[in-house]
């Protein structure tokens, strides 16, 4: 019989996979292990057991599941979002954020339990943007520490368009003009819709003419711009801070015309009507039936009944009445002032032909304008809308939907289209009736009304935010206008930060999952990813944009992170884990499997959430749909990879994230727990393993702290009430007691006392393959006789061939009587029992709430025939 030394140098492979026990020609092999549980992997190759979780506070609901979303405004002020069932809290430094009752600060939301892990989200500054398929995008805004709102964000521009909008032609004949204003705010980037249009008549090449273009004030703007009509579009002809604009021939800039909006992630729009039968006998223009007063003006200069009437051509003295419109004539309406206000408006006749009558008070010479001086006084004009006698009105019901603007074209006397002027949204069970004193017999047929139209995805990338992934346009993409959150405007001709929108023209119909900007934007679906970038180069703009395939894997509805510049998602089958990194070699990104050493983590099984953890160790954490806890070691530059498996007492974990406390990553879980007391579930923080002093080690999971006066009674442990608790009390380790109307009592008064569920930490090599042998010791059974481990920092440690032949390292030295044993580093010998096998395997244990940190180990292996 022979033997032989065997050091283990380094676990920084992490735990594989039995189908690679084979391979010991892989790089990994050397370095892997066969079991890593509730130990992490350091980049430097030793392995440490985790630290303990504490618990923060239970979730509102113990029957319904949590998710949990990271929020930081910077490394001092970061809050860990619990989102449940129609409800959020928040979490900082391991405690709750309060309100001023005591109770927890909590916010009602949209999403139902089964929506949570649909979230997607991205961070800008003091807002977090919130999108899901079934609802409207969010704004999750902070404006103080105990002040948070959730809102539905605006796609509409942030100001009205200009009201009472007027032209006045100084001067007579010529030709017809037509304007349209905007409001402007106060940063200069967000621009009104176009008012209505205004027309009037005059010859501006006449020396001397001009029109006067006057308008409301618009509550926020900080200036207005004037557009003027040519060959169908408006160009810019000036701005001004003032509410009024004179163009004295002005040359349209057409380069420069009014914003236009989508009506983009609405649900229950009206898209269109189907026109079934077109009835007789409607109306294309038509006549004055009615006008209603909805503002009596001021000052008008006397009272009485006045009877409208057109200019005279030869001129004339006197203020009167008129109706202006750009095709209609002969009505005439009697207009009833009494002290200085119009009170009714009654119709004398009704003419015809019109199509936007307007009441107006002038002179021969001019149209007055709100705020002009009559009879020495400031007159301010009335507001009468009119509505035309016989020409069809299209009016929606509905129970639920609001908004629409439908027009009906008639030609011949017969409704042939309706024009959808707006969409509106809500509506479920639209009904379209038509109003019209002349006419009848039109009927509608089927009513298209959008579905859910809302993102599945958001980021940010080239100072826009980006949306993608709807339901009825799985593949469109939407950027904001450039330098904006929430513009969505275009012009005609096209400008260069103009919002984008798009379609990714694939061959399959897959949604959009994932937006992720790294130098350039990648776009993930379930069937294959995407690389967005500019054409040569260029700044991003509508007409720059270039969208190609990268690979055909797809990724899962897990939200990626990104590990300094590789991205790690989750694929759309298998349940595995794979990173894209940028490869020079290739010339682009190549997408590895991260899960190909360790696939019995992953295989049969799904992630439901991941989060990254930058300090002190770099891990990617992954939440598996067994419940367990996986984390990779992760530092793509230095090709470490390595699997860690975490588990906890009577516990499944659901949720987690990953925010900056201090020098170091924090990690913030959800876990279900079946304890004695019923099932519940904790929001748990991972704790540091950064203490200096043994009392202050923190390795036991849902546990509490208690530091003060020396004390044998603990309170405050309600939430474990039945369980048998492991219990550090002044750096040394109690016997497990059972929580008992919510306290345990201590043999010994303590200080420092930590008490919760007990860890359990594994670790075990694997199979030997040395060069013993041409075979390598592969086929000779062998024994371990005994194992010398290097540590650091460490107690409490047990080492055996199986984890059912354990041997505890006796460790306590010189230390006085009732004290505990100190931490130990250096090397530790233990003769262990013996084990006959093909495996000489190396098991060790951490049962107690104690740190362990193994950097190497020795074996002595003897070696059978």
């Amino acid at each position: 019989m022979s033997g032989v030394r065997l050091f283990k140098h380094s676990f920084a492979g992490g735990e594989i996979a039995p189908e690679m026990f084979g391979r010991i020609d892989d790089e990994k092999y050397q370095s892997g292990l066969a079991l890593c549980r509730n130990f992490v992997v350091k980049p430097q190759g030793a392995v440490e057991n985790r630290a303990g979780m504490k618990l923060v506070r239970s979730a509102k609901y113990a029957d319904k599941k949590v998710r949990l979303l990271p929020f930081t405004y910077s490394t001092t002020q970061t809050v860990v979002i619990e989102f449940g069932h129609q409800y959020c809290r928040f979490h900082t430094q391991g405690a709750t954020l309060l309100d001023g009752g005591n109770k927890p600060y909590e916010l009602a939301t949209p999403y139902q339990e089964a929506e949570l892990f649909d979230i997607h989200y991205v961070q800008s500054a003091d807002i977090v943007t919130l999108v899901h398929p079934n609802h409207p995008p969010m704004e999750l805004k902070r404006y103080g520490a105990a002040d948070w709102r959730l809102e539905a964000i605006r796609f509409k521009p942030e100001l009205d368009a200009p009201q009472g909008v007027t032209a006045t032609a100084h001067g007579r004949g010529g030709i017809l003009f037509g304007y349209v204003v905007t409001a402007i705010a106060q940063d200069g980037k967000s621009e009104s819709e176009a008012s209505a249009e205004v027309e009037v008549v005059n010859d501006l090449y006449t020396s001397g003419h001009r029109n006067t273009i006057r308008w409301n004030p618009v509550n926020g703007a900080s200036r207005y711009k004037v557009y003027k009509r040519q060959n169908g579009l408006y160009g810019y002809i000036g701005q001004t801070t003032a509410t009024a604009f004179d163009d004295d021939n002005i040359s349209a800039d057409m380069s420069a015309t009014p914003p236009l909006y989508d009506d983009v992630f609405i649900s229950g729009g009206i898209l269109s009507v189907a026109v079934l039968d077109g009835g007789r006998g409607y109306l294309e223009k038509s006549g004055i039936a009615s006008a209603t007063v909805r503002n009596g003006g001021q000052n008008y200069p006397q009272d009485g009944t006045f009877r409208t009437r057109a200019p005279n051509p030869q001129g004339g003295s006197g203020d009167f009445f008129s109706i202006e419109d750009r095709s209609g004539g002969g009505a005439e309406l009697d207009v009833v002032v009494q002290g200085g206000k119009i009170v009714r408006v009654e119709r004398v006749q009704a003419g015809r032909d019109y199509t936007a009558p307007r009441l107006v008070f002038r002179n021969e010479s001019k149209v007055y304008q709100r705020g002009d001086q009559i009879g020495g006084k400031v007159w301010q004009p009335a507001e009468v809308s009119m509505r035309l006698d016989g020409f069809p009105e299209l009016v929606v019901t509905d129970a639920t939907g609001s908004g629409a603007q439908l027009l009906p074209v008639v030609q011949n006397g017969r409704i042939t289209a309706v024009r959808v002027i707006k969409k509106g949204s809500g509506y479920t069970a639209p009904k379209i009736t038509v109003q019209a004193t002349v006419g009848s017999g039109a009927v509608f047929g089927k009513i298209e009304v959008s579905g859910k139209s809302f993102p599945a995805a958001v980021s940010y990338f080239s100072q826009r935010r980006v949306f993608a992934g709807t339901h009825s346009q799985p593949q469109n993409i939407w950027m904001t206008k450039s330098g904006t959150e929430s513009n969505m405007s275009y012009s005609i001709p096209t400008r260069e930060d103009d919002r984008i929108a798009f379609r990714v023209a694939a061959r399959e119909a897959n949604t959009i999952r994932h937006i992720v900007p790294l130098n350039k934007l990648i776009l993930l679906t379930s069937s294959a990813e995407w690389r967005m970038e500019t054409v040569n180069s260029e700044a991003l703009t509508p007409a720059s944009v270039s969208v190609a395939p990268h690979s055909y894997i797809g990724a899962s509805n897990v939200q990626p992170v990104v590990v300094n510049s590789t991205l790690i998602y989750c694929a759309a089958r298998g349940g595995h884990v794979r990173e894209m990194a940028y490869s020079w070699q290739a010339g682009g990104y190549v997408s590895g499997d991260l899960s190909l050493r360790s696939p019995h983590l992953f295989d049969g099984l799904e992630i439901a959430d991941m989060a990254y953890s930058k300090a002190p160790v770099p891990v990617v954490w992954f939440v598996s749909s067994s419940g367990e806890l996986l984390g990779n070691t992760y530092i793509p530059e230095q090709q470490i990879g390595a699997w860690h498996r975490h588990d906890t007492y009577k516990g499944r974990f659901e949720s987690c994230a990953v925010v900056a406390e201090g020098a170091e990553d924090v990690l913030y879980c959800v876990v279900q727990r079946k304890l004695a007391g019923g099932t519940q579930r904790f929001i748990e923080r991972l704790e540091s393993r950064a203490f200096t002093r043994q009392e202050d080690a923190f390795f036991v999971d849902c546990g509490l702290s208690y530091s003060g006066a020396a004390v044998n009674e603990i309170h405050g442990l309600a939430h474990l009430e039945g369980e048998a608790v492991a219990i550090l009390a002044d750096g040394a380790v109690l016997p497990e007691t059972v929580v008992r109307d919510g306290k345990v009592k201590l043999p010994v008064k303590a200080k420092t006392v930590h008490i919760g569920l007990p860890v359990v930490s594994d670790m075990q090599t694997l199979p030997v393959a040395a060069q013993i042998d041409s075979a390598f010791g592969q086929g000779r059974k062998k024994n371990v006789n005994k194992v010398v481990l290097r540590v650091w920092r460490s107690s409490g440690i047990w080492v055996g061939p199986a984890a059912d032949k354990l041997t505890e390292a006796k460790q306590r030295r010189n230390e006085a009587y009732g004290h505990p044993p100190a931490l130990r580093s250096g090397e530790i010998e233990v003769v262990i029992q013996p084990s006959w096998d093909d495996g000489a395997q190396v098991f060790v244990r951490q049962t107690q709430p104690l740190p362990l940190t193994v950097v190497g180990a020795t074996a002595e292996v003897a070696l059978g025939g």
